[in-house]
């Protein structure tokens, strides 16, 4: 798949560079297509990125932002798996996922799980509704085991919810497997 397209504006064309998921995510060649970019400036270059999704775009801002991984090396990660899988097995901390794809080494792999994982299990709870954040430690645990699994949140919220609803006093482990069998 191509590193790179030319996007046609006002008459001119701008290489930007894309990940396999934004490939897959564009349209014909010659149909309209709307994606979100970052430009990155340097002393020597100028490089304009592009993603089909918000969610791609907010982890390559993260990506960068971690010491020693640069726009190039972030969209290497990104077309490796989906945004989703990358943040699910960054909160696992499977280093070999990053140790895989070519320029990350062990060193700077447990630095992107260092500097992310807490951002992303942070994020992965306030993208709960306030009103089950206040809910049994048994819920919660469940809520977060189901995140790291790779879940989706209203997929989980669903599932729990009827799981909870047929017996209140599930344990932690009762309620996972009352709500994975819900999911599938």
């Amino acid at each position: 798949m191509p590193e790179e397209i030319i996007i046609e504006t006002g008459g001119l064309g701008y290489v930007c560079f894309i990940s396999n998921n934004t490939y897959d995510n564009l349209p014909k060649p010659g149909e309209e297509v709307s994606l979100l970019t970052y430009f990155h400036v340097t002393e020597n270059n100028q490089q304009l990125f592009a993603f089909s999704e918000i969610t791609e775009r907010e982890l390559f801002m993260m990506l960068i932002g971690v010491s020693g991984i640069g726009p190039k090396t972030a969209i290497v990660l990104l077309s490796a798996v989906s945004p989703d899988e990358f943040k699910r097995r960054l909160i696992a901390s499977e280093v070999g996922m990053l140790t895989a794809l070519p320029g990350i080494g062990p060193k700077t792999a447990r630095r992107i799980i260092v500097e992310l994982k807490d951002k992303f299990v942070k994020l992965s709870k306030d993208e709960l509704p306030k009103e089950e954040l206040d809910v049994t430690p048994q819920v919660s645990d469940a809520y977060d085991a189901l995140l790291a699994l790779g879940f989706q949140m209203k997929d989980i919220k669903n599932a729990i919810s009827k799981a909870s609803n047929q017996s209140e006093k599930l344990s932690t482990e009762e309620l996972i497997k009352e709500a994975l069998a819900e999911l599938r």
